[in-house]
């Protein structure tokens, strides 16, 4: 579990919830000007899809397919 949080006054204030007392944790700064570069089309899931010719074109339709496929019996 990734956990966020700022420093303040020298202590790390975290953002939600708390790892449990007497856990070792290791803190690792973030980059900010990366982190505000970061771009999702540069995500590598981008495009894995965009070779497929077994799914319709459409994104809702490929998806009710690919659904389909998941649920059907190993027997069918």
């Amino acid at each position: 579990m990734t956990y966020r949080g700022v420093v303040s006054n020298g202590v790390i204030v975290l953002e939600g919830g708390q790892p449990a007392e007497g856990a070792i944790v290791e803190v690792t700064p973030v980059d900010e000007s990366a982190a505000r570069a970061r771009n999702v089309a540069d995500h590598p899931a981008i495009g894995i899809w965009k070779d497929r010719t077994d799914l319709p074109e459409e994104a809702v339709e490929a998806s009710k397919a690919l659904r389909q496929r998941l649920m059907r019996r190993a027997d069918e």
